[in-house]
């Protein structure tokens, strides 16, 4: 369940580490990624946040999602974005969709990554 820009999972963007851990469980692992986000690993789907502890951003192992009343299989993600949001980009390779508050990469099944309405800007300044 995605809101964009809101919520993934029902857990809002900026919520605190320990509330992800409450409604999941502890974690398959936990890290800080390359960009020095803290990340908590649960195989199927990767929660980080960044150095304040917030939540800034989500990627899910989703075969397909719910994207406005539609549901798309990530094989056709890439279409269905291209027609629904003009103002999707590519950036090494992610395609980046303002409107959905996701990105993602076509040759990695079925990654998606989906991210807090500052994280747009992230994406644009990479």
């Amino acid at each position: 369940m995605h809101r964009p820009y809101k919520s993934i999972n029902e857990i809002p963007f900026d919520s605190a580490e320990s509330e992800v851990i409450e409604r999941f469980g502890p974690p398959d692992s936990t890290g800080v990624n390359s960009i020095g986000l803290q990340e908590l690993d649960y195989g199927e789907s990767i929660y980080r946040f960044e150095s304040s502890g917030k939540l800034v951003e989500v990627t899910v192992n989703l075969e397909k999602l719910a994207l406005d009343s539609d549901v798309v299989q990530f094989c056709d993600l890439e279409g269905y974005l291209t027609k629904k949001d003009v103002g999707i980009f590519n950036k090494f390779g992610f395609l980046v969709s303002p409107k959905f508050g996701l990105a993602f990469d076509p040759d990695h099944k079925h990654w998606i990554t989906f991210f807090r309405e500052s994280g747009l800007e992230d994406w644009r300044n990479i």
